[in-house]
């Protein structure tokens, strides 16, 4: 399985995308207004070698409601730090967030978007 979906699959055992639509490799917007979005893509790693431990990076974007703020801005935290306190799994081995929190950008219908870098250890 890609690591990117093993990402996916660790947030979802949490019930951290509970109140999320998710989505693979880029964002389809629905047009609600209210839905909240995760979306889970590849972006790169180390040199895959056979037999050798291999890190895998995943973007993980945020993408609010429109005009919420609070609660996209609370549930970003909240992903970092199970992330955080629950750095390992057999199926993404060391998982970590890979420089903190960025600042969020706005989209043009007022939504907040977090880009989270993720890195998997694995091998």
């Amino acid at each position: 399985m890609k690591m990117y979906k093993r990402v996916a699959d660790y947030l979802k055992n949490s019930s951290l995308t509970n109140d999320f639509v998710v989505q693979y490799l880029k964002w389809r917007d629905t047009k609600n207004k209210s839905s909240k979005f995760i979306v889970f893509r590849p972006n790169g790693g180390s040199i895959l070698k056979a037999n050798l431990g291999n890190e895998y990076y995943t973007l993980v974007d945020l993408v609010g409601a429109v005009n919420d703020i609070e609660s996209i801005d609370n549930h970003v935290s909240a992903i970092a730090d199970y992330i955080k306190n629950n750095p390992y799994t057999d199926n993404t081995g060391l998982i970590q967030v890979v420089g903190a929190i960025p600042a969020p950008v706005i989209t043009d219908d007022d939504r907040l978007v977090y880009r989270i870098l993720v890195s998997c250890k694995l091998g």
